[in-house]
């Protein structure tokens, strides 16, 4: 994981972790998506966004939730 993060990949990480805690698997692995990613942040936290979540920092976010949990992203 990398050292420093920025706020915006923290929170599209927290809304990654939740989907794939929560979401859909097939085939052994989460269904999850950037798309999936930047759509559930911006949802659980929109009143703190200036600006919707970007697909970079979705796909970061998810990239690191992955990791977290051990899988491959």
């Amino acid at each position: 994981m990398t050292a420093t993060i920025t706020e915006r990949v923290a929170m599209a990480r927290h809304a990654a972790a939740e989907l794939i805690t929560w979401g859909e698997w097939a085939d052994g692995r989460p269904t999850a998506t950037a798309t999936d990613v930047a759509t559930k942040t911006d949802a659980m936290y929109g009143q703190y966004l200036t600006k919707p979540i970007t697909d970079a920092e979705a796909e970061a976010g998810l990239r690191l939730a992955l990791e977290q949990k051990n899988l491959t992203a």
